[in-house]
């Protein structure tokens, strides 16, 4: 079992001292709310699913149900015990033994057991559309109060942190009552987190702090506000000093934000992951590698982070793994690989490709701003190749439906980080994600198929040897480059603006304890059990 980086509980959940002071003696009753805006909605959905993938809202995992283990993917290999207190591997990688914390109850009073534990993960097997890691599961047991094992039909070492660490447990209690937990929409959610619902209306829900919660003490913000604002609302509202903690785009940061408080209106962009041009490869043309070599010779990355991002971030790496500090990941030919426009070897490479069929429509998420200035910018680059784009900019929740099914030419995706770039690839590349046209998807948007990507993610998944991952790994890579299955752009910022009047010990890059941005999951509840009341 690989050895756990992880603070003892006693300290690491009981909201170690973070970046910035607070006062301790000011009263739980004159703490303020905390207004947060994790995604850009003109109305939200009474939908708290944790397993749901379209329309749940923001805070359902983490906030209200919990995992069995918090990783933090700003320090790789560090791990948190959380529900679950430790773990064992057993019959070759097969099967999980999961010891659980004792004294934990759902917010409905009653106890939290490993039954729980193993009717969660039954339910993952038996309904493969809440199964969104794909994991191999051939049941679970609880085996006494306090300990659950997981059984897997393939060796799964390396799913660890898809088991614990993004799997949000449910209540068997009042989940075993419900016909179809693939349709439940969990409109009054029961958790162990540290938050429950206290009001959703479509223009605003709240979270209240749970009162018995296991970490004694936490959380010391006890309101959370979630009202519903578009792209443009909430610049205005961040001008004026409206929201409290965002997780978006700010064209021109320093004057619509920060005003000249840097002290106060802080932002923090960490990697969360790498944005990519997804191509539907169900499409014939575009399952073509070379017009996919070619879209990819012809779009200035460079140009997309400077105007887009406003340099915020930077261009991907082609393996799409993290540099600098991914290196063992990579290739050693490919160590040094980096982005090159090339306008005449792209057209060199469409010569055999009827014009007609290069027409495509490149769908984005109208509120993400950025995303819709790089399509165009990638319209304008297609078009010196005489590759005919159509942007077309639809709601959040219709982009996050129509790429789940399939439905879109191109598109423009981020794909979240792990604690190592396997579990970025496995998300984009690994074929038992992939699904028909029409059926929503849970990763492998582009629907990539080939046998030597998936012996390759079953291979890190069968050992515990690093260098055998990093092995495995850097083939994963060689064929994102060679064989351009996605398409990398520039690393995924997480997006997060916060100020420090109401309350302090948010994440920094002194002390990088979790994902800043409110939209990261289970991290936005842990950046919450740090925080502390600002001093008056």
């Amino acid at each position: 079992m690989k050895r756990i980086l992880a603070v003892l509980a006693a300290l690491a959940v009981a909201g170690c001292s973070s970046s910035g002071g607070g006062s301790a003696g000011k009263s739980e009753e004159n703490a303020p709310p905390l207004v947060i805006h994790a995604v850009d909605a003109g109305t939200f959905q009474e939908d708290f699913n944790p397993y749901h993938l379209e329309g749940v809202n923001f805070g359902t995992s983490g906030m209200i149900h919990e995992t069995l283990m918090y990783f933090n993917r700003l320090k790789p290999g560090e791990i948190t015990p959380w529900l679950a207190l430790d773990y064992k591997w057993s019959d070759k990688g097969k099967s999980l033994t999961f010891t659980l914390r004792e004294g934990v109850k759902w917010t409905d009073g009653q106890p939290f057991t490993a039954d729980d534990v193993a009717f969660t993960f039954q339910m993952l097997k038996d309904h493969p559309e809440l199964n969104r890691n794909a994991l191999e599961i051939e049941g679970a047991e609880a085996l006494a109060p306090d300990k659950v094992r997981v059984d897997f039909k393939n060796t799964s070492y390396a799913k660890l942190f898809n088991i614990a660490g993004n799997s949000p447990i449910v209540p068997k209690h009042l989940w075993e009552k419900q016909k179809d937990p693939v349709t439940f929409t969990n409109s009054k959610p029961v958790g162990t987190g540290p938050y429950k619902l206290k009001q959703f209306s479509a223009q605003l829900y709240e979270l209240e702090k749970n009162p018995s919660y296991w970490q004694p003490g936490k959380p010391e913000v006890p309101l959370l506000r979630f009202p519903a604002y578009t792209a443009n609302a909430l610049q205005t509202a961040l001008q004026q000093g409206e929201v409290d903690w965002a997780g978006a785009f700010v064209p021109d940061i320093d004057k619509i934000y920060v005003q000249g408080k840097p002290e106060q209106n802080k932002y923090f962009f960490p990697p969360e992951g790498v944005v990519t041009l997804l191509p539907n490869l169900t499409n014939p043309v575009l399952a073509k590698p070379e017009v996919r070599q070619a879209i990819s010779l012809a779009i200035d990355r460079d140009k997309i982070v400077k105007v887009a991002e406003r340099g915020y971030t930077k261009v991907a790496h082609p393996t799409s793994v993290p540099m600098p500090g991914g290196e063992a990941y990579v290739p050693a030919e490919y160590k040094d690989a980096a982005y090159k426009v090339d306008v005449a070897k792209a057209k060199e490479l469409l010569k055999g490709v009827d014009p007609a069929k290069l027409k495509f429509t490149l769908l984005v998420p109208s509120p993400f701003t950025d995303w819709v200035n790089a399509a165009q910018l990638i319209r304008e680059d297609l078009a010196k190749v005489g590759i005919t784009v159509d942007t077309r900019g639809v709601a959040f929740q219709d982009w996050v439906s129509k790429v789940g099914k399939g439905d879109y030419e191109l598109s423009i995706r981020a794909t979240a980080s792990g604690p190592t770039p396997y579990f970025q690839m496995r998300s984009m590349l690994f074929g038992a994600l992939a699904q028909p046209v029409g059926k929503s998807a849970t990763g492998n948007y582009e629907r990539w198929k080939d046998d030597e990507t998936d012996r390759l993610i079953d291979a890190y998944a069968a050992t515990e040897d690093l260098a055998e991952q990093q092995k495995v790994t850097q083939g994963l890579a060689r064929i994102m480059v060679e064989k351009m299955p996605a398409l990398p752009l520039f690393y995924s910022p997480s997006w997060a603006q916060f100020r420090t009047n109401k309350y302090v010990g948010w994440p920094s890059e002194q002390d990088p304890y979790a994902m800043p941005s409110p939209y990261t999951s289970p991290d936005a509840a842990v950046v919450l059990l740090h925080l502390k009341p600002a001093a008056p």
